[in-house]
């Protein structure tokens, strides 16, 4: 073919763009990845770089110290690509061309749409349940960190010679060998482990905290102090099934698990976010679902448009 290589790597910045946008194209994407070797090379460069900036903004953005309440656990010391065009394919190609050489291993990526989970298998036989709305980021080279978005059940196969990481917000969750489930969404986190154990790492204060089986780790943003309960309830994948249950859960993750599934354009007022829920939700549209919520966390909800806010006070 004839394409020169900016307008290949302009055209992947666009194309990984793209796909933020409910209107993605993935037949036109798919056919593109088909069309030259090199768009899929070029792909993997854009998608290796948005995954580092994943991983470097907590740290780019570091808060001065937080004082941390002594009752909870502490950590133990041990710009996104929102639009595509020319600047960000100039900044791709200025910023990976040593990734052109094939210095660096591309990355894998999956996503899931609204309503639509996917088992992905890794090449060390572990594997990971995605709920719907959900990122990963597999790199081809074993003992990089995988880097995820929304939520995902890991089954992580036992080897005493290694140990797996994965990136989640503000996060880095570290195994060698068990079976756990992560929620992210806004700088919250929710570690829920139900086999072996796990060590959950904030990559802003630079600390870790254990989970161990039947344990869940909540954290509302990465420079505060987690907590540790005792499971009470299933990991949320029981999307699954038509039922998500939830035990003293923020209600940010929550109505992010709403947002993914149904993919209705949900947001929930900042101040309550952080407020914790208990509770079971039907699985159904956006409207019904935030509907039972409202109900049973006394809160008001609001739609303008085709978007719905929720906000604390009851009444809708």
């Amino acid at each position: 073919m004839n394409e020169e290589p900016d307008d290949i790597d302009e055209a992947a910045a666009r194309w990984h763009a793209a796909q933020h946008d409910d209107a993605m194209d993935w037949d036109g994407f798919t056919r593109w990845l088909e069309e030259d070797p090199r768009h899929r090379t070029a792909y993997d460069a854009i998608a290796l770089l948005d995954a580092r900036i994943d991983a470097a903004l907590p740290i780019l953005r570091r808060p001065q110290s937080v004082e941390i309440q002594s009752a909870r656990p502490r950590w133990r010391r041990s710009a996104r690509w929102a639009t595509a065009g020319s600047a960000v394919a100039a900044a791709a190609v200025a910023g990976l061309f040593f990734l052109s050489n094939g210095s660096t291993p591309p990355l894998t990526v999956y996503r899931t749409a609204q309503g639509q989970g996917r088992d992905v298998q890794l090449a060390d036989g572990s594997s990971a349940a995605m709920a719907p709305g959900s990122v990963l980021r597999i790199p081809a080279k074993t003992g990089d960190p995988i880097a995820m978005e929304g939520n995902a059940t890991f089954d992580i196969r036992h080897d005493p010679t290694r140990s797996v990481e994965i990136r989640a917000g503000g996060y880095a969750i570290r195994d060698i060998g068990t079976r756990f489930d992560v929620s992210t969404s806004g700088g919250m986190l929710r570690v829920a482990v139900t086999q072996g154990r796990v060590a959950v790492r904030s990559l802003t204060a630079g600390g870790e905290v254990e989970v161990s089986a039947g344990n869940v780790l909540t954290a509302v943003d990465p420079q505060s102090a987690p907590t540790l309960a005792p499971l009470g309830a299933r990991p949320s994948s029981g999307w699954r099934n038509g039922r998500m249950t939830y035990d003293d859960v923020p209600l940010g993750l929550v109505v992010a698990d709403i947002a993914r599934f149904t993919g209705s354009p949900v947001t929930i007022d900042p101040a309550i976010a952080k407020r914790r829920f208990s509770g079971v939700l039907a699985t159904g549209s956006g409207d019904a679902m935030t509907n039972a919520l409202a109900e049973l966390a006394n809160l008001r909800k609001r739609t303008e448009r085709d978007a719905i806010r929720l906000d604390g006070g009851a009444g809708r």
